[in-house]
């Protein structure tokens, strides 16, 4: 996701681009923005895999995709071939964030299954924060030779990794899940006989209670969560932090501060990863709301700083103003920016899926919610250049901070609190009635 920042600059300079000539602007947004349809591609074929081969082809699928992007990538000379690449790292993404939460549920302990769920977002930060730091030092080949170790050894190692119980159940190969069971626990099945006998109730009962899309519909609590849910989805992409994470180095380049633009990149993944960490070990302490309402006011007031920079910027010439004293202010502004989006917004708009719907229909509204994110993330990805140009930096980081503080208002009116409560009782609190700020209660 963080590929483009290093390589947009690199791809700018035709002395170490190996394209023949510079992209237009036009080609520049569709190799932002179409990683995005990819993504949007990628789940369906993935739930098909998933289901009829099993969770482990799936991720070994999206491992697969990663490599042949990044093989792609290194024999490139035409941005044609770059789009393809682009399409198939989108399909992997697609894949990865939908199964890996599927994978990680299944063969996780009750205890330990929060504290792995919320790895994803971190593991996503390191993924940035290693692009950010290897790709503005190294060459265009030498930075796709090295990513493309990641995938390759994660195909290596993961391939020696069981299926999960869960799917070895669902398609009644009991023996085998028991083996797969005895291998994630390290104890022999006799031991574990109530934990299997849990999972096998589990996946027989939503066998028999298979949900259907209408009743996600129907039902007053189904259509309440899955109006929070892809509320929260669509203003986390008007917030503008994919055009952020994918075009750091650019935008800082932009700003014409002190701090130099690689320096800045690294400084903006390092802060991800440590904000994504303290989500991880205090998220079931403060809560939900409480976290998105500091993330959505967060962003809102680095988005109205950093316009005001881009505006001063331009009344610099004609004016004579002097910027030196805030040539901090790009790099803090972007840095509470980031901090705030993965303290809240960035990985709580998918956990709420997970506690908001019955497994029956999870599927189905998982399925909406991502359809959807992808497609506000296209528009917001193709569109990011264009309105720059349209009506300027300044203006364009201030629309992202009004949908920020939209957001902020969204999650105070609608967003209930769902930390420590079962399925039950949230599906209660959704079928109230009563204004969320009232009926709130942690």
């Amino acid at each position: 996701m963080g590929w483009t920042s290093p390589v947009e600059s690199k791809l700018s300079h035709p002395w170490i681009s190996p394209l023949s000539t510079v992209p237009t602007d036009a080609e520049f947004s569709w190799i932002g923005s179409i990683l995005a349809l990819g993504s949007l591609a990628g789940p369906p074929l993935a739930g098909y895999i998933a289901h009829r081969f099993g969770r482990k082809m799936a991720l070994l699928a999206s491992g697969a995709q990663f490599a042949v992007a990044f093989i792609l990538f290194v024999t490139a000379h035409t941005v044609a071939q770059i789009l393809v690449g682009r399409f198939l790292q989108g399909c992997g993404i697609g894949f990865s964030l939908a199964i890996t939460p599927l994978y990680v549920c299944e063969i996780a302990t009750a205890q330990r299954r929060g504290a792995l769920g919320s790895l994803l977002q971190v593991s996503m930060t390191l993924g940035m924060l290693m692009v950010y730091s290897i790709g503005p030092y190294v060459s265009y080949a030498a930075m796709q030779y090295i990513l493309l170790t990641v995938p390759v050894v994660f195909c290596l190692a993961f391939s020696q990794m069981p299926e999960t119980p869960h799917y070895y159940v669902s398609h009644g190969r009991y023996a085998d899940a028991s083996r797969s069971l005895e291998y994630l626990r390290g104890e022999p099945i006799e031991e574990l006989q109530d934990e299997f006998g849990s999972i096998q109730r589990s996946v027989e009962e939503s066998i028999r209670n298979r949900g259907t899309l209408g009743e996600l519909f129907r039902d007053h609590a189904n259509r309440r969560a899955l109006f929070i849910c892809t509320g929260i989805i669509v203003l986390q992409q008007l917030s503008g932090i994919n055009p952020v994470q994918f075009f750091t180095q650019t935008i800082f380049e932009k700003t014409g501060s002190s701090v130099k633009p690689e320096l800045a990149s690294i400084i903006i993944g390092g802060v991800q990863v440590v904000a994504s960490m303290i989500t991880v070990l205090t998220l079931d302490k403060l809560g939900r709301r409480p976290y998105l309402l500091i993330s959505s006011g967060g962003m809102c007031c680095a988005l109205v700083a950093l316009g005001t920079y881009f505006y001063l910027e331009t009344q610099r010439v004609s004016s004579g103003l002097s910027l030196d004293r805030l040539a901090f202010l790009p790099v803090l502004s972007l840095v509470v920016f980031t901090a705030s989006f993965c303290l809240g917004f960035g990985p709580i708009a998918w956990l709420l899926i997970g506690e908001m719907f019955a497994p029956n229909i999870k599927s189905f509204a998982s399925s909406i919610v991502s359809s959807t994110c992808w497609a506000v993330a296209f528009f917001v990805l193709f569109y990011f250049s264009s309105l720059d140009a349209a009506i300027g930096t300044h203006w364009l980081f201030w629309t992202f901070a009004i949908c920020t503080a939209g957001a902020f208002l969204f999650t105070y009116l609608f967003v209930i609190e769902t930390k420590g409560m079962s399925l039950p009782e949230i599906q209660a609190q959704l079928n109230e009635t009563a204004p969320v700020m009232i009926s709130d209660k942690p």
